[in-house]
């Protein structure tokens, strides 16, 4: 009988193919880029582990329950099998007749004597409520909950954490109780051995007060990066997932409020941790003064009151400048970004003088914030340490009457007065704390601000299609950039079907390029729906949609790495055959040959160097290699040359007939590839006429216009 306890690691391919296989035969969609990505994501011990974390991983909501062969129902077909180093999905239960019907994702490994006691996994869809309620439950501030997630994940550590500082704050203790049994009992009788008894044991006591303020980092240092991996990729993944059309308007203000996590993280991952670990142990020091002294703790308990006051009222102020200062910073990062990624026009158009204006204001207004910020804060400083200052001489006045009294020593006197030091030491630094906690939470205000904004990805859009065809309906759609009050685009009732071929025509700023948005689901509709294949886009799994629907935009953006990264980019990595015939389709081939270092060519960021005709060229490579059923291309030959160009035109002729391809064209010669145009006006669809196969090669209808360059904001 074989066993379920796997032997040996079981390979990537086997584990990804069980994902991809499971999906496939619950009705969900996995991208082969997905599966790998989520199969490496999770780490376990045991691979049947791996297997359901991925899983989970994979599909946001989902789970996997575990039971025995023996005991599996056809009610909870397909499950995976984990035995050795394979897995299998198991399509029928044993029955007295026949065993179970498994279907072994490595095929050479097949499995024919199992167990009946090996355990099988079947994965768990959420009940269909479940969607309504994880709407109701989801967090205001999507940021702020996720990092308080993040720091009660780690209360274990924190407390460890409180057990450390503990011991750190009772050698501060014994510190003064060394003191004073030095000046009360060694000096009176110059009592050698105790002084060095005492000594000793106060040593060994700093030793490990070393070790246990080294131990306490650690924690903190592990913690960080725990905390720092998690949440810092729970943002950037959510800043991913924003609609790019109701991202902020301002692209380096938006970079600039994200980069506020940072202050967040510091605020909790930082020495700003042990002030508020330390900040109870305020109690132990004064009871012990008062167990030395009695009403001498009288003195630091006053101050301590009196400098928790300070801090509040400078509070109110400080949360004040310090939102008008994060603003003022803000906005002259966005100018600063601005200026770097236009730097191109900026000089073409000697615009230096224009932006150096408004930097040096910006800058003026950052300082004029900072300088006002830093006086309120320094004010509360200074009292705090006046009040420090001022509880040592009191200390030291009060103690003087209660010596008279015969309650209290002369080494009584100088523990207190140690222990009050490092009480109000403590106290003191209450306004900084303040004034980063007041930073932390208006950054975490910001984040929730900025990750509230519509997202395209939520676990619960799992629709896809194998089998139907991918017809295209527009049904009363309407589409407004944000903050506008008329529609930039409509469409009462649009149907596509699949293979069809569209030209689409139109004047300037008329709004083709945003009917390609639309349908690439790149721009959301403000009113109305888009459909594939009669599924609505917003209940569609992201990964499909993007799988079956390439879009070619003008201007495409190339990203720093390698020529051969921005040709895979959101892809499996193709085999090396895959990606020449995709380079030989669209004429990169050459280029890609006379270059030293081949598909390892160094790309800039943003494509800088290059020009606009090769990075449309690389940007058609790519969706070649994609290969979707819809393509969805912005004036693909607007910067090819003609025999780049004649290439595009032989690789739409080549596709199959069933896919789709939409294009906006100014040219005869690609109206000639349409059997259906489009003529937009003023963000409607003017005219939707089938053309003529015997008439493609004769001119446009004058109506089109076409030749009119097509630009402006309504594309």
């Amino acid at each position: 009988m074989l066993n379920a306890i796997p032997k040996n690691d079981i390979k990537k391919s086997t584990g990804v193919n069980a994902l991809i296989e499971m999906a496939h035969r619950r009705g969900l969609h996995a991208s082969l880029l997905e599966a790998e990505l989520a199969w490496d994501f999770v780490t376990v011990a045991h691979e049947h582990d791996r297997l359901v974390a991925a899983w989970k991983h994979l599909f946001q909501g989902h789970t996997a329950t575990e039971t025995r062969l023996s005991l599996l129902s056809s009610a909870q077909l397909p499950a995976w099998v984990v035995v050795d180093d394979n897995i299998g999905v198991v399509h029928k239960v044993a029955t007295s007749e026949s065993g179970a019907d498994i279907f072994w994702l490595d095929s050479t490994q097949n499995k024919t004597d199992i167990d009946p006691t090996t355990k099988v996994f079947t994965p768990v869809v959420p009940f269909a409520e479940s969607q309504d309620s994880y709407l109701k439950k989801v967090p205001k501030g999507l940021a702020s909950s996720a990092i308080f997630a993040g720091i009660k994940a780690h209360a274990p550590l924190f407390r460890r954490m409180a057990v450390v500082s503990i011991f750190i704050n009772l050698i501060a203790v014994l510190a003064s109780l060394f003191v004073m049994q030095v000046y009360d009992r060694v000096v009176p009788n110059f009592a050698y051995a105790t002084l060095w008894f005492l000594s000793v044991g106060m040593l060994l006591a700093y030793i490990f007060d070393v070790v246990f303020k080294l131990v306490r980092l650690k924690m903190m240092e592990a913690m960080t990066k725990h905390l720092d991996e998690a949440l810092s990729l729970f943002v950037f993944e959510r800043l991913l997932g924003l609609k790019l059309d109701r991202r902020p308007s301002r692209q380096g203000s938006l970079v600039a409020q994200v980069r506020d996590y940072e202050s967040v993280k510091a605020f909790f991952t930082s020495s700003t941790m042990f002030s508020l670990v330390d900040l109870p142990f305020i109690f132990l020091f004064i009871s012990v003064i008062y167990l030395i002294a009695g009403p001498v703790a009288l003195v630091p308990t006053a101050f301590v009151v009196l400098s928790l006051l300070m801090g509040l009222i400078a509070y109110r102020p400080i949360a004040r400048l310090q939102q008008t200062n994060n603003d003022a910073v803000v906005r002259r990062q966005g100018l600063l970004f601005e200026a770097v990624a236009g730097g191109e026009i900026i000089k073409s158009q000697g615009g230096e003088a224009k932006f150096s204006d408004a930097w040096l204001a910006a800058t003026r207004e950052t300082c004029d914030r900072g300088e006002e910020l830093n006086y309120v804060t320094s004010i509360a400083q200074i009292a705090t340490n006046f009040f420090q200052q001022a509880s040592y001489v009191g200390i030291i006045i009060v103690g003087v009457y209660v010596i008279e009294t015969g309650e209290l020593t002369m080494g009584g006197l100088i523990a207190c007065s140690i222990l009050g030091g490092r009480t109000l030491g403590t106290i003191s630094n209450i306004s900084s704390l303040l004034l980063r906690w007041h930073h932390a939470n208006y950054s975490m205000k910001i984040l929730d601000q900025v990750l509230a904004s519509p997202s395209d990805e939520h676990p619960y859009r799992e629709a896809n299609t194998r089998s139907l065809p991918l017809d295209l309906q527009l049904n009363e759609l309407h589409y407004l950039y944000s903050g506008a009050q008329t529609p930039q685009f409509s469409a009462a009732d649009l149907q596509i079907p699949a293979g069809t071929r569209i030209a689409v025509l139109g004047r300037n700023g008329s709004g083709k390029s945003t009917l390609l948005k639309l349908l690439a689901g790149i721009a959301t509709p403000s009113q109305g729906q888009i459909r594939i294949a009669g599924l609505d886009y917003e209940v569609c799994r992201q990964s499909w949609l993007r799988e079956v629907i390439g879009y070619l935009p003008q201007d495409p953006r190339l990203f720093s790495g390698t020529l051969l990264d921005n040709l895979t980019l959101g892809m499996s990595m193709p085999s090396e055959e895959q990606v020449i015939a995709a380079l030989e389709k669209t004429g990169l081939l050459d280029a890609v040959k006379r270059h030293p270092l081949g598909l390892q060519l160094p790309i800039a960021e943003g494509g800088a160097g290059m020009s606009g005709g090769q990075r449309q060229t690389v940007g058609l490579t790519r969706l070649v290699l994609q290969n979707p059923k819809i393509w969805l291309l912005d004036e693909p030959a607007a910067s090819l040359d003609s025999v780049l160009e004649q290439k595009v035109i032989d690789i739409i002729r080549d596709l199959p007939t069933d896919h789709t391809v939409i294009f906006t064209t100014h040219k005869q010669s690609w109206v000639e590839l349409a059997d259906r145009v489009l003529l937009i006006e003023n963000g409607e669809i003017k005219a939707n006429q089938l053309i003529d196969p015997a008439s493609k090669k004769k001119a446009a209808p004058s109506n089109t216009r076409v030749g009119v360059v097509n630009v402006g904001a309504a594309q």
